[in-house]
C-alpha cells in the first residue's frame, strides 16, 4: 500500500483550509467513525435503551435547571420588592443628622 493510498481524500475546499482547520476537520470525521464503530458493536436494542437514558438525562438536568433559574428569579422578585419599601436616602445608607 503506497502513502497516497492511505491518506484521505481530500476537496479542493479542504486543500484551501488552514493546516490547523484541516486538522481538526480530519479529526471530527476520525471521532465520527470511532463512534460508528463502536456503536456498531452493541446490538439495536441496546443503542435505543441508551438514547433514551441519555435523553432521559438531558431532559432531568433541563428541569433542574429551570427549577434553579426560577428560584432565583423569585428571589430577585422578593428584593425588589423590599427595595421598592425602603425610603431612597435608607438604601443609599445616608442619615440625617440634625446638627446644633
Amino acid at each position: 500500500m503506497t502513502n497516497a493510498e492511505m491518506q484521505p481524500e481530500t476537496t479542493p475546499a479542504a486543500k484551501k483550509q488552514s493546516p490547523l482547520g484541516a486538522f481538526l476537520k480530519h479529526q471530527q470525521a476520525a471521532l465520527e467513525e470511532t463512534g460508528k464503530a463502536i456503536a456498531s458493536l452493541f446490538p439495536r436494542e441496546f443503542r435505543d435503551h441508551a438514547q433514551k437514558a441519555m435523553d432521559e438525562n438531558r431532559a432531568s438536568v433541563e428541569v433542574l435547571w429551570d427549577g434553579l433559574i426560577d428560584g432565583v428569579e423569585s428571589g430577585l422578585d422578593k428584593m425588589r420588592a423590599k427595595a421598592k419599601d425602603i425610603d431612597p436616602a435608607q438604601a443609599q445608607g445616608k442619615v440625617k443628622i440634625d446638627v446644633e
